[in-house]
């Protein structure tokens, strides 16, 4: 396909895109974090996962292990001798991905509007019935990109996600995710550091 083809394609993916959303202040930030030119295509990377138990059986645990992503949103996680409990955070990074497709999985709102100062929120609520109640996400608009995640159960339980952000290449990738989870069967502080980043130019970091 030609350069001039690719990019009437792309124009087209991106006028649809943005008919699908809704206007005003909800539309436009669904649309910054959908179109974030820093964003890479694909990569992999090598991660270290630290989970420190805050109850019983009372242990801190370091496991590695590697990560594959594909835009918009395949992730594939493999770990050498993960503990059970890092199950509890499977499809985390799922629910984060592709914001051009939130819409179709999830009733979305405004929480908390953007403000000097004030970084804009969104509710995520899903609208097929499972674990997670919403889902609230807090979007740096500037960077376009996610800054943290709270995910309420209807088991009463919480995860709180922070995430930090570096340069690989010229493409912004996620360095460090910091969740607190405090769920029914389990409370604890995870840590995930990535690095060895190998983008799909080929560039690594």
């Amino acid at each position: 396909m030609g350069a001039v083809c690719r990019l009437t394609v792309l124009a087209m993916s991106l006028a649809v895109l943005c008919a699908a959303l809704p206007g005003g202040t909800l539309g436009q930030i669904l649309q910054r974090l959908a179109s974030n030119p820093a964003s890479p295509a694909q990569y992999s990377a090598n991660v270290q996962v630290r989970m420190h138990m805050r109850g019983f059986p009372w242990i801190t645990k370091t496991v590695s292990g590697s990560e594959v992503y594909k835009h918009p949103g395949f992730y594939h996680f493999v770990f050498r001798d993960a503990p059970k409990a890092l199950d509890q955070l499977s499809g985390l990074e799922e629910d984060l991905a592709d914001p051009s497709g939130w819409l179709q999985r999830y009733n979305v709102s405004l929480l908390v509007p953007p403000a000097p100062g004030i970084e804009p929120v969104l509710r995520l609520s899903p609208k097929a019935p499972k674990l997670v109640k919403t889902l609230d996400i807090t979007v740096n608009m500037a960077k376009a990109h996610i800054d943290k995640a709270v995910w309420s159960r209807f088991d009463g339980g919480t995860i709180t996600m922070t995430q930090k952000y570096g340069t690989v290449a010229a493409r912004e990738v996620v360095s460090e995710q910091d969740a607190a989870v405090r769920i029914p069967s389990m409370s604890a502080d995870v840590t995930a550091t990535y690095s060895n980043f190998a983008l799909d130019s080929g560039g690594t970091h």
